[in-house]
């Protein structure tokens, strides 16, 4: 409301300061500027403020700015013109004959007609380069806010990543196994405690980060993948078949490791069917497949950690995870270059 308001008030004071300027340079001697000429003039600069106004978020909407800055301003250019100029003209010519009854009027108010147009023409142009600079200040004004927004929802969905890991339920089951392999085995309790603070450790220094690589994530999986081979034995097994060239490439953090506890979560681990997993890439993506088993009692699937890391590929490359369960399930997540 506030801008309509400006932009009517602006058009109303160019309306009386131009048509006092035309008015007095073409009457000169017999200039009289009355009430009634400054009220129709700063009602018809109203109008065609408005209706410029008006016509440029239409034209926004064939002719974007941000695809073509040169096509935008010229056609900006000539479609206000030919707009206000028609208005301006046609109410001054009105304006003359019901009042004056000027019998030659394009004789009579030729060099008027051109001052109108001059002077039309520049107030257009000044008004094309603030709207465009105006615009640009906009666009980039929002695209700071977007970049801030995505930035903050990537935080979020790593956090929440992170609280996976740092859960009670997890944490209460790795120290049950410490306890039971202090006084059977210390060695590997030993390494136990040193896989755990490793996987702590790393997930406490990249839950900020984007992107790590393949190879990064890979050690970081290896660490989870030991303590649960600690607990459950022969229950669970793991190939990871990773091409060099993908170990350089990108990820986001605890992508793979949320995929091998999805698979360990939703299926049962049994000494006669064992949970086998397959980590292999491709050229453009690494691909996490698991046989299918029984599915544990009183565990609900809500595809949490799915959801999380096909929100992070879209805030990050506007790309999506691909998923296919049959007799096996299988998730496909694209690298990033």
């Amino acid at each position: 409301m506030k801008k309509i308001f400006f932009i009517a008030l602006l058009g109303a004071l160019l309306g009386v300061a131009i048509s006092y300027f035309i008015l007095y340079s073409e009457l000169q001697e017999a200039f009289k500027y009355s009430f009634f000429d400054g009220l129709l003039a700063s009602l018809l600069g109203t109008i065609v403020a408005l209706i410029i106004a008006k016509s440029s978020l239409f034209l926004n909407r064939f002719f974007p700015w941000h695809k073509n800055v040169g096509i935008r301003l010229f056609i900006g250019l000539v479609v206000h013109f030919t707009l206000a100029y028609f208005l301006v003209f046609s109410v001054f010519y009105c304006y003359q004959l019901f009042f004056f009854e000027v019998t030659s009027f394009f004789n009579r108010y030729f060099y008027a007609q051109i001052k109108i147009g001059v002077i039309l023409l520049l107030l257009i142009l000044i008004f094309e380069v603030i709207y465009f600079a105006l615009f640009s200040y906009y666009s980039y004004s929002k695209f700071q806010i977007e970049i801030v927004k995505q930035e903050r929802k990537q935080i979020e969905l790593q956090l929440k990543a992170l609280k996976s890991q740092l859960s009670p339920h997890f944490l209460f089951n790795c120290l049950n196994t410490i306890s039971s392999l202090i006084y059977k085995d210390e060695n590997s309790a030993e390494k136990f405690i040193r896989r755990l603070a490793k996987m702590y450790d790393f997930t406490l220094k990249s839950y900020h980060q984007k992107l790590i690589t393949v190879q990064q994530e890979l050690d970081f999986v290896n660490s989870y993948i030991f303590l649960l081979q600690t607990r459950f034995k022969n229950k669970f097994s793991v190939v990871i078949s990773v091409s060099d060239a993908v170990l350089l490439t990108k990820i986001p953090p605890l992508t793979l490791q949320m995929l091998v506890e999805n698979a360990v979560k939703h299926n049962q681990l049994l000494q006669e069917k064992p949970l086998e997993i397959l980590i292999s890439s491709t050229k453009t993506a690494i691909i996490v497949e698991n046989v299918i088993t029984k599915t544990p009692l009183n565990v609900t699937s809500f595809n949490i950690g799915l959801n999380n890391i096909n929100s992070r590929y879209l805030l990050l490359i506007n790309k999506t995870i691909s998923v296919v369960s049959g007799h096996t399930f299988r998730v496909q997540i694209p690298i990033i270059e």
